[in-house]
């Protein structure tokens, strides 16, 4: 028993100093990393899809199931991100280009069933703020374009 502790304490020990010197330095984790907030841009992004046309609330009687059922949309997941190319004004601003894709389950009013679909969106950061725009389909794989040949 003396031993585990003795090591716990060894191990604890490291672990201390760093929290220390990250608490001493007056910069956040949040301050290195160019893609703070994104995560919470995605969720408001989902927010905004459930509210829009693209979920199209079922009637009361299509008993549908699962969360986010009787909103019209449910099962989000984000498909993919990539990384995209600042102009040299953006990376002076510190800033972040990611595009991303979502898909969903969005009620179908003709065929009365849930059916996927999906979505993408640039985000870009400036500051400590996001904006978002809307993109082109994508490849929910990859995140490239699709070219539907032209």
């Amino acid at each position: 028993m003396r031993h585990l502790i003795t090591t716990s304490r060894r191990l604890a020990a490291p672990a201390l100093a760093a929290l220390a010197l990250a608490a001493c330095s007056g910069e956040s984790a949040d301050d290195r990393d160019p893609y703070a907030g994104l995560n919470e841009a995605i969720q408001q992004w989902r927010v905004d899809l459930v509210a829009s046309d693209a979920c199209p609330a079922p009637p009361a009687e299509a008993l549908t199931e699962g969360q986010g059922g009787a909103d019209g949309c449910r099962n989000f997941a984000v498909a993919c991100k990539v990384e995209g190319e600042l102009t040299e004004a953006e990376a002076e601003q510190g800033g972040a280009k990611v595009l991303t894709a979502m898909r969903w389950e969005a009620w179908n009013p003709e065929s009365a069933e849930f059916r996927t679909t999906s979505a993408a969106a640039n985000f870009l950061k400036v500051g400590e703020t996001w904006t978002r725009s809307d993109a082109p389909p994508v490849n929910l794989t990859t995140c490239r374009p699709l070219d539907f040949g032209q």
